[in-house]
């Protein structure tokens, strides 16, 4: 073998070093790739992950935070229910009428101021007029007017007048009608309390 052929056998097994090589790299360069991707789907996956912690733990905030909510508002109703029981506050109405206006008073006769106050003023059962009262301040008073009154007050002076007239039967005093005052209200506290007075109306001045 001359050296001819010696230089190109080395070269044909330099080649296929070369190529074996050249495999090698293709192999390592695929498993390389490979790596590549499951560590990029494993990146993804954790940040989805942090994301749906990151969710979680607002909504758990959330639930904290209205769970908070929840706990003062119940605190806040059983103070106020408690407030309410021990309610004590004595509240004393009267009610007057001045035949001449056709006007009902409510007169708060007391220390005390009553809120979201409605007055009903009944007969039997049928509501002659009502109304309702933003406050009643302590001492104070509201009014309402009533023409009803009047009238069947007016009918009965004028029965009374025909009955003594008529000889028969004598009749003293004058005309009158009764009602029951309804009164419906919030006291200082924050009890609701409804106070009925029943009451014999006249005809004249304020009584």
């Amino acid at each position: 073998m001359n050296v001819l052929d010696i230089i190109a056998d080395i070269g044909s097994m330099v080649g296929g070093l070369g190529g074996i090589a050249g495999i090698v790299a293709l192999v390592q360069t695929h498993a390389a790739n490979q790596l590549a991707k499951q560590a990029n789907a494993t990146a993804k996956e954790a940040n989805r992950i942090a994301g749906d912690s990151k969710t979680l733990a607002g909504k758990a905030n959330d639930l904290a935070s209205k769970a908070n909510e929840i706990s003062t508002d119940a605190n806040t109703i059983s103070n106020r229910a408690l407030a309410v029981t021990a309610d004590q506050t004595v509240y004393n109405w009267r009610v007057e009428f001045d035949g001449k206006s056709s006007t009902v008073y409510i007169v708060n006769d007391c220390g005390h101021e009553a809120r979201d106050v409605t007055v009903f003023l009944r007969q039997e059962d049928e509501t002659l007029t009502h109304r309702r009262f933003e406050e009643i301040p302590a001492f104070g008073e509201a009014s309402l007017e009533c023409k009803l009154l009047t009238k069947q007050i007016r009918k009965s002076q004028q029965s009374i007048d025909r009955n003594n007239a008529s000889g028969f039967v004598f009749i003293l005093g004058s005309g009158s009608t009764g009602a029951t005052v309804h009164i419906v209200y919030t006291t200082e506290l924050g009890s609701r309390r409804t106070d009925k007075i029943k009451k014999s109306f006249t005809d004249g001045k304020r009584h």
